[in-house]
């Protein structure tokens, strides 16, 4: 798994959570996206499922807590990847 494809995957899911908007880049914070913390949970649920990626308990509740930007989620996608 390479950055480019979970960079791809994260704006992807990102832009149909927001209806098809796609005017963010990856240091958009996820909360001037507008997406509260239940849309990030899902997020991440959806996003570990499409990259076949399988994370603690623990680890996810680091994404919570440390993913405000678009970039941060993906750093942490791969982080859990290289595990």
């Amino acid at each position: 798994m390479n950055r480019q494809a979970v960079r791809a995957v994260v704006h992807r899911h990102i832009s149909r959570l927001l209806d098809g908007r796609s005017d963010f880049d990856d240091n958009t914070s996820l909360e001037q996206l507008g997406l509260d913390r239940e849309d990030i949970e899902e997020l991440i649920f959806h996003l570990e499922d499409e990259l076949k990626l399988t994370a603690f308990t623990a680890e996810e509740d680091r994404l919570l807590k440390s993913a405000r930007t678009v970039n941060d989620l993906s750093q942490i996608l791969l982080e859990i990847g290289r595990d």
